[in-house]
C-alpha cells in the first residue's frame, strides 16, 4: 500500500468525512431533534430504496467496465435501465401515498424520499464509474463538492425557515450541481433504446443480486433502527439516534474503508501473480493494518465522547449520544472487519453467494431485537440490538469461510499486541477524558497518537520500529 494510494484515498473520502462533521455540527444546532428525525427517516428510506432497486448497476458497472468499455451500448443500457427503474419506483410511491394518509408519510414526504434515493443511486454510479475509470481525483472532487455545497445549501434553507425540508432539497439540489458536468461528460442527455443490451442486463443480475443482497441486508442493519424506533417511540428520539449513529460510524468506519480501498486492489494483484497462499498472507497483513488504525480509533473516540459530543452536538441531543457512543463504535469496528477482512474471502474465491446467509440472520436478529429491547431500554437498546447484529454476522460469515473456503489468515500476534497498545493510550488518555472545547480536544488527540506511537514502537507492531529507523535516516542524510 503506497503512500500516494494512502493520500488519494484520504483526499477522497476523509476530507468529505471532515465536511460532513462539520455538517452534523451545524444542523444539530438549527435543528431540533425531532425536525432531524425526519430528516433522518427520509435518508433511511431512500438507503433501503437504493440498495434494493438500484446497487445492483453499480456493482455491475464497477465489475465489467474494463471489459466494455469500448461499447457505447454497455453505457446506454445502464442508463436506461437506471431510467427504467426510477419510472417502477415513481409508480410504487404514488400507490404508497393512497396508503399513508398521516402528515409524517405526507406525498411532499414520499417524493422528496424518491427523489433523495433517485440522486443518491444516481451519484453512486458516478463514483463507481470513476472508481473504475482510476480517476481518484474525479472522485474525491466529486464527493468533496457534493458535501461542503449541501453544507451550505442545507445551512442556507434552514435560516430560510424551511426546516428538515429545506435540508433535504439543499443536499438534493447540491447532487444534481455537482452531478450535471458528469453526467454530461459521460452520459450524455440523449437515450437510445437501440443500443440497449438485454446480455448485459443478465450478466449484471447474475453477478450483482447476490452482493446486492448481501449489501440489502446491510443497509437494513444500519437503517431499520430508526424506522422502528420512529413506530416505537418518536421521530425526537429517531432524530437522537440517527445523529449520533452517524457520527460514531463515520468515524470509525471511514477510516477502515480507506485502508480496505488502498490495500484490496494489493490482494488480488497478489493473487494474480503469486497464487491464493501468498494472497492469504497479503490479507493477514491488510487485517493487521486494518485494526492498528480502527483499534485504537475506536478506544479514543470512546474515551475523549464528552469532548466530541459538546463539540459536534448540538444541545439537545448530548446526553443521550453519550450513552450511544460506545455500542454504535464498536458495531462500526466489528461491520468494517466483517466486509474488509472475512468477507475478502468470498471475493477471492468469488463465491459471493456464501455471504447471503450470515447477513440475512442478521439483519432479522437485528430487527426481532430492536422490538425486543427498544421498548425495555429506549434508543440504547438499539445500539445494542446493531452490536449484536453485526457480531453475529462476523461469527456465521467466519465459521462459513473456515469451512467452504479456508481458515481465515488472522494476524492473532499483531492483533494483541494492537490490543495492549490501546490499553496503554487509554489510560495515558483517561485524565484529560472529560475535558471539553478545542485546546482540550487537540491535547487529546496528541496525547493519545504520542502514547499510541510509542506503545506500538515498544511493542514493534507490523515492524513499525524499522520504518522509523529508515525514515529518521532519510531525514538525517539530508
Amino acid at each position: 500500500m503506497s503512500s500516494r494510494q494512502a493520500f488519494a484515498y484520504f483526499l477522497s473520502h476523509g476530507v468529505p468525512a471532515l465536511v460532513s462533521f462539520a455538517s452534523i455540527a451545524v444542523f444539530t444546532r438549527l435543528l431540533s431533534p425531532e425536525a432531524y428525525g425526519m430528516y433522518a427517516l427520509v435518508f433511511a428510506i431512500a438507503g433501503m430504496l437504493n440498495a434494493v432497486l438500484f446497487e445492483w448497476l453499480k456493482l455491475s458497472l464497477l465489475r465489467y467496465y474494463i471489459k466494455y468499455k469500448n461499447d457505447v451500448g454497455f453505457f446506454e443500457t445502464i442508463k436506461l435501465s437506471f431510467i427504467a427503474l426510477m419510472l417502477t419506483s415513481f409508480i410504487i410511491g404514488v400507490g404508497a401515498m393512497f396508503f399513508f394518509k398521516d402528515n409524517e408519510f405526507s406525498p411532499l414526504f414520499i417524493l422528496i424520499t424518491l427523489v433523495l434515493s433517485w440522486t443518491q443511486s444516481w451519484n453512486s454510479i458516478n463514483l463507481s464509474l470513476m472508481r473504475a475509470r482510476l480517476d481518484p481525483k474525479s472522485y474525491g472532487m466529486l464527493a468533496f463538492n457534493r458535501t461542503t455545497l449541501g453544507l451550505v445549501l442545507g445551512t442556507a434553507l434552514i435560516y430560510a425557515g424551511f426546516a428538515e425540508i429545506g435540508l433535504l432539497i439543499g443536499l438534493i439540489l447540491a447532487f444534481w450541481i455537482t452531478l450535471l458536468l458528469p453526467t454530461l461528460k459521460y452520459w450524455k442527455i440523449t437515450i437510445k433504446p437501440n443500443l440497449f443490451k438485454t446480455e448485459y442486463i443478465k450478466q449484471f443480475l447474475k453477478y450483482g443480486m447476490p452482493l446486492t443482497m448481501t449489501l440489502l441486508m446491510g443497509v437494513i442493519i444500519h437503517n431499520s433502527d430508526r424506522l422502528i424506533i420512529n413506530y416505537l417511540m418518536d421521530t425526537s428520539a429517531t432524530g437522537i439516534y440517527a445523529v449520533t449513529y452517524d457520527l460514531s460510524e463515520q468515524s470509525i468506519f471511514t477510516l477502515m474503508m480507506m485502508i480496505n480501498l488502498a490495500a484490496f486492489p494489493l490482494v488480488l494483484k497478489v493473487m494474480e501473480e503469486k497464487g491464493e497462499k501468498a494472497a492469504y498472507v497479503q490479507v493477514s497483513k491488510n487485517t493487521a493494518i486494518l485494526f492498528f488504525v480502527s483499534l485504537p480509533a475506536v478506544a479514543g473516540f470512546v474515551m475523549i465522547s464528552p469532548n466530541i459530543v459538546h463539540l459536534l452536538l448540538g444541545e439537545s441531543f448530548r446526553s443521550d449520544a453519550l450513552g450511544l457512543i460506545p455500542y454504535i463504535a464498536i458495531g462500526a469496528l466489528l461491520k468494517g472487519f466483517k466486509l474488509y477482512s472475512v468477507d475478502i474471502m468470498f471475493h477471492l474465491k468469488q463465491r459471493t453467494a456464501l455471504q447471503i446467509g450470515p447477513v440475512v440472520f442478521a439483519g432479522l436478529l437485528n430487527i426481532f431485537l430492536n422490538f425486543t429491547l427498544i421498548p425495555i431500554y429506549g434508543i440504547e437498546g438499539a445500539a445494542i440490538s446493531t452490536v449484536a447484529a453485526y457480531a453475529s454476522a462476523v461469527i456465521l460469515s467466519w465459521i462459513l469461510v473456515h469451512v467452504q473456503i479456508n481458515p481465515l489468515p488472522f494476524p492473532w500476534i499483531e492483533f494483541l499486541k494492537v490490543i495492549a497498545a490501546t490499553i496503554i493510550m487509554s489510560l495515558a488518555l483517561w485524565p484529560l477524558s472529560e475535558e471539553t472545547g478545542f485546546l482540550a480536544l487537540f491535547l487529546q488527540l496528541i496525547l493519545g497518537a504520542i502514547a499510541f506511537g510509542f506503545s506500538a514502537c515498544l511493542l514493534n507492531i507490523l515492524d513499525v520500529r524499522q520504518g522509523v529507523g529508515k525514515l529518521a535516516s532519510k531525514i538525517l542524510k539530508r
